[in-house]
């Protein structure tokens, strides 16, 4: 695939991490006009989709395990496509392990590791245990069950903290991040590990606007060694079988995750949190169908306030580009929800037309043991 010209020393640098970035949606969203964008952005995403399935290298290990359910407003999830009387939904939160080949060797990449005691002091979580009052105690078990620890998952699947070459995220929303990579109080849990974060969602997230610390995690990102930090200027490649692909709208940074997989290329995203989202004309999910087919939608975004509405809807629309027809049916998308609609405790109405749940493919390959990186270096 071809490479956007960017910094020598840029490049290097990714180049010794197995990374290499990618031009094929450069200057897709320059025009003013809102359906030309629209157009250039399918245009490359068909042109980036012919050039991964040439490649057709598949992952070595993909596997999720739910982390945690929470409750997640309506409004947020469909907007005013749906009106019910109640005002929540579930999503369940997941954790991916993929490992994969690259020129520098195998790499190991976590995507949307919570660090699920840490994200509770984000305000949105904070606001919700403020409803349940004295009961938070007894009902959190109950309204936000905890499937798995990312430590509990990760050893479930026996691999250690030094094997972690990468974490990422669809964008940092809840997310505290201290943990996993170090700070001024605390060691690394992952010591190895670098975080792919698209520039502009990293510097966002150092330098809030009040209108959007509600559904960020105070002081999340304080404290950490920018050595640990790759920020991203464009779409990457990981090796041939996965790529980060910058899709804004969510927030101005959110990015979605591309796996070339033994049942066709999936994306996982945010910008929907489910398949509902991306073919609303086939839902069972209350008024979704309807509301589209009078407003001429092709996708419904996930966001009450996102700051970038109309990227993400074209994000949207380029995620259903590159995704291939699902494996279980083929009216969808391949598309996994990073936080996907559950049907615990959810009225018929709201339930999922179709859920991916907790998937695995390939065999883990045991690494030999590593040390901590020795050579510190800065690309921001």
């Amino acid at each position: 695939m071809s490479s956007a010209p960017l910094n020598l020393s840029y490049d290097l640098v990714l180049e010794t991490l197995g990374i290499r970035p990618i031009s094929h949606f450069s200057n897709s969203r320059e025009s003013l006009s809102p359906q030309e964008r629209l157009k250039q952005v399918q245009f490359q995403a068909k042109h980036f989709v012919e050039d991964f399935k040439m490649v057709n290298q598949q992952v070595q290990f993909l596997q999720t395990i739910d982390l945690v359910s929470v409750p997640y407003p309506v409004k947020s999830a469909f907007g005013n496509a749906t009106s019910l009387i109640n005002p929540y939904l579930y999503v369940t939160n997941r954790l991916m392990v993929v490992q994969f080949s690259t020129h520098a060797g195998t790499k190991t990449l976590l995507f949307s590791p919570s660090d699920l005691e840490a994200n509770i002091k984000t305000p949105y979580f904070q606001r919700f245990r403020r409803l349940m009052g004295k009961l938070k105690n007894t009902l959190q078990p109950i309204l936000t069950p905890t499937h798995n620890t990312v430590e509990q998952a990760l050893e479930s699947i026996n691999l250690k903290p030094e094997d972690i070459d990468f974490i990422c995220y669809d964008h940092l929303h809840t997310q505290d991040i201290r943990k996993w990579l170090g700070s001024f109080e605390q060691p690394a849990y992952f010591p190895n590990a670098k975080l792919l974060v698209m520039h502009q969602e990293w510097e966002a997230v150092k330098d809030l606007l009040p209108l959007q610390n509600h559904w960020y995690c105070p002081d999340g990102v304080d404290g950490i060694d920018p050595n640990k930090i790759i920020p991203l200027h464009s779409s990457i490649m990981l090796g041939d079988s996965l790529a980060l692909v910058h899709t804004p709208g969510h927030t101005q940074g959110s990015q979605s995750l591309v796996v070339n997989t033994d049942k066709g290329i999936m994306v996982c995203s945010q910008n929907g949190i489910s398949v509902d989202n991306y073919c609303p004309e086939y839902s069972t999910i209350y008024g979704l169908a309807d509301h589209v087919l009078e407003n001429s939608m092709a996708v419904i975004p996930n966001g009450e306030q996102p700051e970038l509405r109309l990227d993400q809807y074209i994000s949207m629309i380029l995620e259903k580009t590159i995704a291939d027809p699902h494996p279980d049916d083929k009216r969808f998308p391949y598309i996994m929800p990073s936080s996907e609609l559950s049907a615990r405790w959810q009225p018929f109405a709201l339930a999922p037309t179709l859920s991916l749940g907790e998937i695995q493919m390939g065999e883990l390959i045991q690494k030999a043991s590593t040390s901590t990186d020795s050579e510190p270096y800065s690309i921001s």
